[in-house]
């Protein structure tokens, strides 16, 4: 193979796969010792990218296709989300719940 039909082949390939990913990590706000339950969408796509409890002050990375998220949560015994806001995740940033 000749190193254009190559450099041809990988500009397609990184062109197909849509963003670049966001990177940012989830921490709860919550006091310490306390769970807090979230659901974080990739607002690109609508998928669910983490799914979990935290305890208060610790922190979850996420990767989202594109750079912005929604962290919808509850409190523990909650039985219904609270819809979050729209936010950019991208170059690692904390992002409070």
């Amino acid at each position: 193979m000749n190193i254009r039909r190559l450099w041809t082949g990988l500009i397609a390939l990184c062109a197909s796969s849509g963003a670049i990913a966001g990177t940012c990590n989830i921490e709860s706000s919550a006091p310490p010792g306390q769970w807090k339950f979230v659901k974080v969408y990739d607002v690109h796509n609508g998928e669910i990218v983490l799914q979990r409890g935290i305890s208060g002050g610790r922190r979850y990375e996420v990767t989202a296709k594109g750079d912005r998220i929604r962290i919808d949560w509850k409190f523990a015994g909650g039985t219904h989300y609270n819809s979050g806001a729209v936010v950019t995740c991208k170059d690692g940033h904390i992002v409070k719940s």
